[in-house]
């Protein structure tokens, strides 16, 4: 019988306080060697490029154009944009492509 191979889990941050504090900090500590924390480089957003955009998205064309009253109403126009990024709508990157369709395409490129 092969033994079960363990797989690591990396999560990538900015620099931004909200990753720099004791509560975030408090995920990754313990003796689990597969689980670690990364920063990205301070001043250095393209290495982050992929999320920095999607929040540029979602806040110029969807978050600014709504009024949002509470928490409430942020997680769900969050979870609204989420689905038509992903989706609905094309991107140039991806040659006119959804996210969706460039990830279900048998050759993925």
């Amino acid at each position: 019988m092969a033994a079960s191979a363990s797989i690591a889990v990396s999560s990538a941050s900015d620099n931004g306080p909200c990753f720099r504090g004791a509560i975030f900090a408090e995920a990754f500590t313990g003796n689990d060697p597969l689980l670690r924390h990364v920063r990205t480089r301070v001043k250095s957003p393209q290495t982050n490029g992929v999320i920095e955009r999607f929040f540029g998205t979602l806040k110029y064309e969807h978050l600014y154009r709504a009024e949002i009253t509470d928490g409430d109403a942020l997680a769900m126009e969050v979870h609204r944009f989420r689905h038509i990024y992903n989706a609905i709508r094309p991107h140039q990157a991806l040659g006119g492509r959804t996210h969706r369709a460039a990830y279900l395409s048998p050759d993925n490129s």
